[in-house]
């Protein structure tokens, strides 16, 4: 518009003077500054189309100012000279032109103060001036009423300029917040499919990630779905604390990254668990020869400020699409997998195969048998004594669960107690047996005591535990008569909140028996956080007890460990008469196993012979 203005105010000049001024300034000189005018038009028309970066727009906005300098300047210096051409109405127009080209130019540049006031500067003074001293009183009359309009124009340039300033402002903050925003949403999206600590996918992505190839994946192609447990993981954040922990985390996951691979999926879907998707042989040596690989990698040592640790992992495989075709199904095979090899050996994997299907199956059935079994009391209570070894003298019988379903059959506790414990019915078994031992405690010679079992639920829940005192007093037992059995692994599930409940019961006046000792990761390092009065040295050191010196200084050890802790031990799983002396020999006092009694009812013991 700036162009187009100046261009048909010149040619219009021109035209007027065409005849009276030289050819060269109304013919050469006008045909020269319309080319220049038309140039920059057709420049400034093709900017519409184009995106300046912010230093691009800055050097033009300096050329404009500059070039509306110069152009003020030339057009100024050609009509002056043509001012001494023709006669008063020739002369007018010249300052007509100038007046209104002026004040054209200043409202086409009105976002653009700078130029405003460099043409007000070098083009509107040097008009007033120059209109002032012409001599003509209408010339003069003219400059100053051009004076107070530019005055005026100037004034409400700024003003637009400020509010044009403010929008542009308001837009920039906009793009500012959305900016923000997207990177907000970029580091939610991050932070809800990455776990924080490794940086590797988390189990949500990993399920999505699993959907994903499930729907784009060929039934004839197959694919490894893995999962990673770690082993003795705990105790390394109960003796060396959180931080070297979560630096075991890192390590294993950059060691997993390193072996797998960039086509290996690899995320962390727990505490201590990781899971994996890889485009493998499912050849089942090639399998084992992957699950190897993962657990030796991370049996290396790891090095801590604190001491040098050393864990182990166990794997659980499952094959798409032999173990499954959803997510549930190979999630479920490959947990129910890394479940046997755990049972089987620590540090070990294996594959999902047709047997743990019918595992699984038989698994259903049990769970399903279970609420009807309570109801049914089909569940009922074996004893096995607790004997003075030298003695044979019955001090205590330790109740243990049997169940016998008339379809199923015997059902082993370890396998009915663990559905239990997965499918919520623990706390119903525990407190329907808990009553059924303490009716029989009650017709017991008053020096035997009960050891009842508590599954790490049963710990955990205190509501459950007030239940059990609200049994014992509803049948006037003492608590001082009942001991309670925790296993090592459940004591080592949550350290303080079980050395705060056994100490709570112990206060309560019940005894606490720390069983299965040995078979866990063992150490001195929360052994004296815990309250306990007596430890139970598992059957794994008695079976080659003879055999094994190292076997005999273990418990022998542990004796003495007892000794000063100031609590009983007894050791489990005597089967001989030679097990027994030695472990008399080695300070062994309280004993049970098959030699001296098998577990049965309650019945077919004679509780008071030898009192």
């Amino acid at each position: 518009m700036l162009y187009s203005i100046l261009l048909a105010n010149s040619l219009a000049l021109a035209y007027t003077h065409y005849g009276v001024a030289p050819d060269y300034l109304t013919i050469y000189m006008a045909a020269f500054l319309s080319i220049a005018c038309i140039s920059r038009a057709v420049m400034w028309y093709r900017y519409k189309y184009r995106t300046f970066s912010l230093a691009q727009a800055n050097h033009q906005i300096k050329m404009t100012v500059i070039f509306s300098v110069i152009m003020g300047v030339t057009f100024s210096a050609w009509s002056y000279t043509l001012y001494s051409y023709g006669d008063f109405a020739h002369q007018a127009h010249v300052i007509y032109y100038m007046s209104i080209t002026v004040i054209g130019i200043i409202v086409c540049l009105i976002h653009l103060p700078q130029a405003a006031w460099a043409i007000s500067i070098t083009t509107g003074i040097p008009f007033v001036s120059f209109s002032l001293f012409s001599g003509q009183p209408v010339f003069v009359a003219i400059a100053s009423n051009f004076t107070l309009v530019i005055a005026v124009l100037v004034m409400v340039a700024m003003s637009y300029y400020r509010a044009f300033s403010r929008v542009i402002n308001a837009k920039q903050e906009l793009e500012y917040q959305h900016q923000e925003t997207q990177k907000l949403n970029i580091q939610n999206e991050l932070l809800a499919n990455q776990d924080g600590l490794t940086k590797l996918a988390n189990r949500r992505s990993f399920s999505n990630y699993l959907e994903e190839k499930l729907t784009s994946f060929s039934p004839d192609n197959k694919f490894i779905v893995g999962i990673i447990d770690l082993d003795g993981f705990k105790p390394v954040n109960d003796i060396h604390g959180h931080a070297a922990g979560d630096r075991v985390l890192t390590d294993v996951s950059s060691r997993l990254q390193r072996l797998l691979g960039e086509d290996c999926m690899l995320a962390r879907i727990g505490g201590d668990e990781f899971a994996l998707i890889i485009d493998h042989s499912s050849n089942p040596e090639a399998v084992q020869d992957l699950g190897q690989n993962i657990t030796r990698v991370i049996q290396r040592p790891f090095a801590m400020r604190t001491g040098v640790v050393q864990i182990s992992g166990s794997c659980g495989f499952a094959i798409y699409p032999d173990a499954g075709n959803t997510t549930e199904q190979l999630m479920d095979r490959a947990d129910f997998a890394l479940y046997e090899a755990k049972k089987k050996t620590r540090g070990s994997s294996v594959i999902f195969n047709s047997d743990h299907e019918h595992l699984i199956m038989q698994k259903s059935q049990v769970e399903l048998a279970l609420t009807h079994s309570i109801k049914k009391e089909q569940i009922s209570l074996h004893y096995q004594p607790i004997v003075h070894g030298a003695t044979g003298k019955i001090i205590g019988l330790e109740a243990l669960a049997r169940w016998y379903h008339p379809e199923l059959g015997q059902i082993p506790p370890e396998q009915f107690v663990t559905i239990a414990e997965k499918t919520g019915r623990v706390t119903d078994i525990t407190l329907y047996l808990f009553e059924k031992a303490v009716n029989d405690l009650k017709a017991w010679p008053e020096p035997l005591f009960l050891s009842f079992n508590l599954s790490a639920q049963d710990v955990m829940n205190s509501n459950t535990l007030e239940l059990l005192n609200n049994i014992l007093q509803q049948h006037q037992v003492s608590p001082k008569r009942v001991q309670y059995e925790i296993t090592e692994t459940t004591m080592m599930a949550d350290l303080d909140l079980c050395s705060n409940t056994t100490q709570r019961l112990q206060q309560q006046g019940f005894k606490i028996a720390l069983d299965d000792f040995g078979s866990g990761y063992s150490s001195l390092g929360y052994i004296h956080k815990l309250a306990f009065d007596n430890l139970k040295i598992d059957r794994s050191f008695v079976h080659n007890l003879q055999q094994s010196q190292r076997s005999q200084g273990v418990v022998k050890t542990i004796v003495e460990l007892c000794s000063s802790f100031a609590v009983s031990c007894t050791v489990e799983g005597v089967e001989t008469e030679e097990q027994k002396d030695l472990l008399l020999a080695l300070g062994c006092n309280q004993m049970q196993g098959y030699y001296f009694y098998s577990p049965a009812p309650i019945e077919e013991f004679d509780l008071h012979k030898g009192l």
